[in-house]
């Protein structure tokens, strides 16, 4: 049953996929996904936190939430009516490289649905009171993250990764006190600035077929505006050999995580890199949690969809030198090759798996091809990545660990009253 469903869920890249521009010069990419009614549609705003400054950490997110809320020709009681009507789904993400919208919906829907997604970048509303109904909502949740260590430790774990001035220090989030100082006027001059056709990309996942859905998009996204910002390059993250960023609290769980360089999007080791983060993850696991009893969460993994990317391994304890000593040493075995094949394999597997049916959705869909364009300008990467877990020895992933996460950065949140603990550092030698 197992060699079945590895066979199912294998991702392969596909032939169904369709590029174009428009006549502005929006790009898209469309996969056509015959056999169904549902209709995956994401506009990409491509630049991320390069564009942020540390007083306008979460503009991009404020701006883009408030546009959605309605616009000139769709105003808010209008656009919500037309949303629970049809039955829509809209989602958002913000991340370092880019900010991403997500419509979900029927294909009987997508013209009017389209209609309405650009008239709200390009003429929104900004109603005040959905205006300070999104600068309240947004305020909550980026004080409910920065309270929480357990969520507050990854960005402590960054100030020593990505050194000082990188562009992924700002968050694209926000920040409580930066969120509550925007406005209308803030918002309306943000997507007037950065709704360019040049700084869009546009994916599709469904049934409808380029020519119509070219149509559909030149009717609408057509008016976006000519014009594209000059985004400049991620910076390698520039980090001292085994540092630590410590904060004191009055808590009895410590929690840490530490990063290390991973290879950018599209590169060679990519696949056989991700795996051993996969191996890593399976062995803190036994090691922390059954037979030490160290702690109740202990994981590993890396990115694999930034222009720069990095792994990590977290742990929550209240030792976290013997747990740091013990993270040092798994790492230690998977970087000189002693994983065991079986072991790999499995993670492999696993991992192809779970990506290729979490790949069946529209929303992924359209994900893959987005960010496989803008990290690395090829939509196959993602595609590609999957089908490389294939055949991955452990000295394969344990050359990949090793050449890449020559060291890493620890972020530790701990007790208030007990001394900054020595964290072991990583040696992949």
């Amino acid at each position: 049953m197992t060699s079945i469903i590895l066979l199912i869920c294998a991702v392969s890249i596909p032939g169904d996929v369709s590029e174009f521009d428009l006549s502005n010069g929006i790009h898209v990419i469309s996969r056509t996904v015959q056999g169904g009614e549902v209709e995956g549609v994401s506009v990409f705003l491509v630049g991320g936190s390069r564009y942020l400054e540390d007083s306008t950490q979460g503009i991009e997110a404020f701006a883009l939430e408030c546009a959605m809320a309605g616009s000139r020709r769709y105003p808010d009681h209008m656009w919500r009516e037309i949303t629970d009507s049809t039955l829509a789904q809209w989602s958002a993400s913000y991340n370092y490289d880019y900010s991403r919208y997500h419509l979900k919906c029927l294909s009987e829907d997508l013209a009017l649905l389209i209609d309405g997604f650009a008239d709200c970048l390009i003429n929104p509303e900004l109603s005040p009171s959905a205006v300070a109904r999104i600068r309240s909502s947004q305020v909550s949740a980026a004080s409910a993250e920065l309270e929480d260590p357990d969520n507050r430790v990854w960005l402590v774990a960054n100030r020593g990764f990505m050194g000082e001035g990188h562009p992924y220090l700002l968050r694209p989030e926000g920040v409580p006190e930066t969120i509550a100082s925007f406005t209308a006027e803030d918002a309306g001059n943000w997507l007037r600035r950065r709704i360019m056709a040049g700084n869009l990309v546009i994916t599709h996942a469904g049934p409808t077929g380029p020519g119509e859905l070219r149509d559909i998009l030149e009717g609408t996204f057509g008016a976006v505006p000519r014009g594209r910002d000059t985004i400049p390059p991620v910076p390698a993250f520039i980090f001292p050999r085994d540092t630590t960023v410590a904060e004191m609290e009055d808590i009895s769980t410590s929690y840490m995580v530490v990063k290390f360089q991973a290879p950018p999007p599209g590169h060679g080791d990519q696949a056989a890199f991700s795996i051993a983060c996969g191996v890593i993850d399976e062995l803190l696991w036994q090691v922390l949690r059954t037979d030490n009893a160290l702690t109740y969460a202990a994981y590993a993994g890396s990115t694999t969809s930034y222009v720069q990317n990095w792994g990590y391994m977290y742990s929550s304890t209240s030792e976290p030198e013997r747990a740091s000593q013990l993270m040092a040493q798994i790492f230690t075995q998977v970087a000189g090759g002693d994983a065991g094949e079986a072991l790999v394999t499995g993670v492999a597997n696993g991992q192809r798996t779970i990506e290729g049916i979490r790949a069946q959705s529209m929303d992924a869909q359209c994900h893959m091809l987005g960010y496989g364009h803008i990290a690395a300008g090829d939509w196959t990467l993602a595609y590609r990545l999957q089908e490389a877990y294939s055949g991955i020895t452990p000295e394969e992933a344990g050359e990949a660990l090793a050449l890449w996460a020559e060291g890493g950065a620890w972020g530790i949140i701990t007790e208030q009253d007990s001394h900054q603990p020595e964290l072991a550092p990583l040696k992949g030698d």
